[in-house]
């Protein structure tokens, strides 16, 4: 798949798939990917992380142009991967999930970040707002309505969670952190809403990036680049 040299590339992954989708994903995961898979306590959990992950690899191969399996990350020292160096690719890219979807950013030669959040009503927004958001932050979401807080709770926490993992940084961070305001002119911020109920920020260093919002689909042929296209397989648009 072409990915110009200003585009960043980001992909809403549907991870609720029928299990034959997901064992031909699970197929293509290393297996330390498959060991953490089988940590996770519930059956539809494990899905998820297996259809995240296997859907990353996917695209991932389609822009090598290799198998999604023979694929091979590093990661550094906070847990972000990235490709192993014996690819010489340039390729950049992040992911982050939250209930029924993932979000995948690709780009090329520059950090990235991502985060997706579900938005959901919590009683304990205060005490997050008051830990980790600045003053002003946490102002101005005292003084909105109540019903109004959770969406602008969100779109501030995955602004936060996004730059951090574009700066390669743990979530550790959080605290205290700003989400780059004092470096505007290092970063371009994105919000995006790929679904209803969802809120999430892509982070990615430099400037005069054109974003491109695409779709994974497990089924089904798909618009992609202005062509009807069907492939074998998972699905892109």
């Amino acid at each position: 798949m072409p990915l110009a040299c200003d585009e960043v590339h980001c992909w809403c992954v549907t991870l609720d798939v029928l299990p034959e989708t997901a064992a031909r994903l699970y197929a293509t995961l290393t297996d330390d990917e498959r060991q953490r898979s089988a940590r996770l306590r519930s059956e539809r959990d494990r899905q998820r992380f297996i259809v995240a992950h296997g859907a990353l690899r996917q695209l991932l191969g389609r822009y090598l142009e290799t198998h999604p399996g023979h694929l091979r990350f590093v990661h550094n020292p906070f847990g972000k991967p990235e490709l192993s160096p014996e690819w010489g690719s340039p390729l950049r890219f992040n992911l982050s999930h939250s209930a029924d979807l993932a979000l995948i950013a690709i780009a090329a030669e520059a950090d990235i970040g991502v985060d997706l959040e579900y938005v959901r009503a919590q009683p304990d927004y205060t005490d997050i707002a008051r830990r980790f958001f600045s003053a002003d932050e946490f102002e101005q979401l005292d003084g909105l309505p109540r019903h109004l807080q959770p969406q602008a709770f969100f779109r501030c926490w995955t602004k936060k969670e996004a730059y951090l993992k574009a700066c390669g940084e743990g979530l550790a961070g959080l605290e205290g952190a700003s989400y780059g305001i004092t470096q505007a002119r290092h970063w371009s911020l994105y919000t995006v809403q790929p679904a209803r109920g969802y809120i999430g920020a892509l982070v990615i260093a430099g400037s005069g990036w054109y974003l491109r919002e695409r779709h994974w689909q497990a089924s089904g042929p798909r618009r992609y680049g202005g062509h009807y296209v069907a492939l074998n397989g998972p699905e892109w648009s």
